[in-house]
């Protein structure tokens, strides 16, 4: 049976370049928080700028993970704190707000998302307590999938945001200690 028109996914010429535009715009917010902020230390208090890009790069690629390059490669744990949130909140904003632009300008994705919503909000465990699996699910999983996750599911972004950070903040402080303890074990 051959594709009918309402299955095809691509877009109108007027959705592609709203599409276009809401792309920008996410990927601009998620440099801006993600990239920039966290080199607010180095021009203000002289941190190096190698190691503070090596920990934004890291902390793309590795999240909480890039805490102990940071600390290897001389930068205070407050710093490194600092950088890796915003990293890391700068990546949900991106990713979120791709997301909703995908929603927006895709009637495949819109009908699948009214779909996913409707199971969400009927159930009472998942829409009371739901957003509190963001927690587990950052320290496991991180923060690509708790984003997505959070968009499917129709929660708030700010406070999916609060949620995820809160499991952000235990793991990377457990991994800037426990660093740190390695450290001073091996390294006297």
């Amino acid at each position: 049976m051959p594709l009918q028109a309402k299955h095809c996914t691509t877009m109108e010429p007027g959705n592609v370049s709203v599409f276009l535009r809401q792309l920008a715009r996410a990927l601009a917010r998620c440099i801006l928080v993600a990239v920039l902020l966290p080199l607010i230390p180095v021009l203000l208090f002289g941190v190096p700028l190698a190691p503070t890009v090596t920990v934004i790069t890291s902390g793309f690629i590795i999240e909480y993970g890039a805490a102990p390059i940071g600390l290897a490669l001389g930068l205070s744990p407050p710093v490194v704190f600092y950088i890796l949130m915003c990293t890391e909140t700068g990546i949900f904003l991106g990713l979120y707000d791709i997301f909703n632009t995908i929603g927006e300008t895709s009637a495949p994705v819109a009908r699948f998302l009214e779909k996913t919503h409707q199971y969400s909000h009927s159930s009472a465990g998942v829409e009371r307590y739901g957003i509190l699996a963001l927690i587990p699910c950052e320290i496991l999983l991180g923060v690509y999938v708790c984003a997505p996750v959070s968009w499917v599911l129709g929660w708030q972004e700010n406070r999916a945001l609060i949620v995820t950070m809160a499991g952000y903040i235990v793991a990377l402080v457990i991994t800037i200690l426990l660093t740190m303890g390695l450290f001073r074990v091996f390294l006297p």
